[in-house]
């Protein structure tokens, strides 16, 4: 076996980072080598096989969807099926849908627009999309402390009137449910949305860019970690209205 050739795993054999995972019949190839353990890059017609919970494990631990590592018993050559042009183009498209590191191409892609500044044209944009693409049930939680928290958490304020504030306002610790992304635009904050809180199911208005989802879920934790993304990063050239549609 050369670097360069294309091999298919053998029938039977199990993924050796997944429990339970039957790889057998996967291909690719063959990129390095190093004391009989092969660096297999997956083929297209692989990676087009990859299921969607395959997918958000590997970015949600870290791990290179587009490689497997094997021993030289558990695969066999064969023939190439498809183009490394093709392999590639795969790969860019897995990694616009699914990586936190192409935040960038998907704002883009959401703004259609020559300038992705932070302004009302495009935070309306933002807004309508938000609108329609974060998927229910959406369980979110505090990136940090809420404003008002600040203060307490700082040694500024006591505990216990700490305590008895969380009752009734909204802490960055707490869990919501996402209820939908409301019309009005903070000046500031931007995008709000309405949650109820799991705990005692009082509903809050709050700004989607101080959250984040609890759990790494595709489509939600893209579309919210994006946005924040947006917020923080990009500069802001044109206040933001409060409220759609005021001049």
């Amino acid at each position: 076996m050369e670097i360069g050739n294309s091999a298919r795993v053998q029938d039977g054999i199990m993924s050796p980072d997944f429990d339970n995972l039957k790889i057998g019949g996967w291909e690719g190839r063959i990129v390095n080598f190093s004391k009989d353990i092969l660096t297999i890059e997956l083929d297209s017609l692989t990676l087009a096989r990859l299921t969607e919970g395959y997918l958000i494990d590997c970015f949600a631990d870290e791990r290179d969807f587009a490689f497997i590592y094997l021993g030289m018993n558990e695969v066999e050559l064969t023939v190439p099926r498809d183009t490394r042009r093709a392999t590639a183009k795969k790969q860019q498209d897995i990694n616009l849908k699914y990586s936190l590191k192409d935040a960038d191409k998907r704002i883009a892609q959401i703004l259609d627009a020559e300038d992705n500044s932070v302004h009302e044209e495009n935070h309306q944009k933002y807004l309508n999309y938000l609108k329609t693409s974060i998927k229910k049930p959406c369980i979110l939680t505090g990136i940090e402390d809420f404003d008002w928290e600040e203060p307490f958490l700082f040694g500024k304020g006591k505990k216990s009137e700490y305590e008895k504030m969380r009752a009734t306002n909204p802490s960055y610790q707490d869990e919501f449910e996402y209820i939908e992304i409301t019309d009005l635009l903070d000046e500031k904050k931007g995008v709000m949305a309405n949650v109820n809180r799991v705990s005692d199911n009082q509903q809050f208005s709050l700004p989607l860019w101080d959250l984040k989802t609890t759990e790494f879920n595709y489509p939600n934790y893209l579309i919210v970690s994006d946005y924040s993304y947006w917020m923080t990063n990009y500069p802001r050239t044109v206040k933001v209205a409060e409220e759609l549609g005021e001049e």
